[in-house]
């Protein structure tokens, strides 16, 4: 394995894998054999250290090589090599090594949620059920957080959602999610486009013509990508994601692997783009993070930008989502607060688990959602609500 390339096939393997293992699981036939294969990506991983510490990679084509960290990576596959050899006890006694307020978080969450039985289920997935991962692309979902996910929907949740900003799929959060077909409903651009629990794919509609605009920018994107100037910004961090209404180009990550100047360049050269496509400003909007270019589609004037609590109102419109009883909200960011939100306007019993440390964000939670806990990783709340699932 020496290139970038290589690394995100390895990934992608490791998708495919994981998805079988988890189908495995709940047929009660897992074998050690079948789990190799994890430890074998877990080791071509680990080949690919520098003595300093970092994993480097070729960036092709022109020869040059960018160092990368894979702790999200390398500790998910742990994380799973345990769960599938020595069982779920050894994995929550994996993560309390590293949590030590692990148990008392869990006890919280399990308080909270233990009479909200077939309660509306609704989560954002980075940072909230899944551990952050320094590029999109490579953030497969673990089989044991999927197993552990899909236990409790099952069992507790009635119309489960994952709700993202990241795209839906090509590439998006169907092709890194490892759980059971219909065990969640999925939805990306922030509930602009889900797929429901059969399978059937829904789009909030989008302008025509911005849609036109939109659709020839992607492809000016990707062309540019394909340059060898610029191809690793399709790569590291958030990648590229063509959302519905928007979409996202890296420029940095947080591992600062692009030079400071090439990472300015690119930038500007994503400003000329818009510019030349949209003189006048009227259907696009960059917006920079530092890290991703953000090109949304403006909406009228003084409108303001569509937030996740929108999407749950579009879902909810298609197939109903049943708000208006016992719901949960989890989340871990600002935007995911606008879901709390909504759902608080129609529950007659909302509960909501943040994981965050932020005592701002704790504040706006609280006022929307006082039966609220908040715990400090993603491992809690996953392996909380998989304890639930088995009470």
């Amino acid at each position: 394995m020496q290139t970038l390339a290589d690394f995100y096939q390895l990934m992608e393997k490791t998708t495919t894998l994981r998805r079988m293992l988890v189908g495995f699981y709940f047929a009660g036939s897992v074998k050690l054999e079948e789990v190799s294969g994890l430890r074998n990506a877990c080791e071509a991983l680990e080949e690919t250290k520098t003595e300093e510490g970092h994993h480097e990679f070729l960036v092709k084509p022109d020869g040059r090589k960018t160092q990368i960290e894979l702790d999200y990576e390398i500790d998910e596959l742990e994380k799973d090599l345990f769960f599938f050899e020595h069982g779920e006890d050894a994995l929550y006694r994996y993560v309390a090594d590293r949590l030590p307020d692990l148990q008392a978080q869990i006890s919280a969450v399990q308080d909270l949620l233990r009479a909200a039985q077939d309660a509306s289920f609704i989560t954002d997935r980075d940072g909230t059920v899944n551990n952050y991962c320094g590029r999109y692309r490579s953030s497969v979902q673990s089989a044991y957080n999927a197993i552990l996910l899909t236990r409790f929907a099952r069992s507790r949740a009635t119309t489960p959602v994952v709700l993202t900003s990241a795209p839906l799929e090509d590439f998006g959060l169907v092709d890194l999610t490892t759980m059971p077909d219909k065990a969640f409903l999925l939805a990306g651009s922030k509930g602009r486009e889900f797929r429901d629990l059969q399978g059937h794919r829904h789009e909030a509609p989008v302008d025509a013509e911005k849609g036109r605009r939109l659709v020839e920018l992607n492809s000016r994107l990707a062309r540019l990508l394909e340059e060898p100037e610029f191809e690793e910004f399709g790569l590291i961090g958030s990648a590229v994601q063509y959302k519905l209404g928007e979409t996202t180009v890296a420029r940095q990550d947080m591992y600062g692997s692009v030079a400071n100047e090439r990472s300015k360049d690119f930038l500007e050269r994503i400003r000329n783009l818009v510019a030349e496509l949209d003189p006048d400003g009227e259907t696009f909007r960059v917006e920079d993070t530092g890290y991703d270019i953000e090109i949304v589609l403006t909406r009228d004037e003084g409108d303001r930008d569509f937030n996740k609590g929108d999407g749950i109102d579009f879902i909810d419109a298609r197939i109903g989502l049943g708000l208006n009883g016992p719901a949960v909200v989890c989340g871990d960011t600002s935007s995911d607060v606008s879901m709390v939100e909504r759902v608080a306007r129609t529950s007659t019993d909302l509960r909501s688990i943040f994981v965050t440390t932020d005592d701002e964000l704790k504040r706006r939670v609280e006022w929307a959602a006082p039966q609220s806990v908040f715990v400090d990783s993603p491992d809690v709340l996953v392996l909380a609500l998989g304890a639930l699932a088995k009470e």
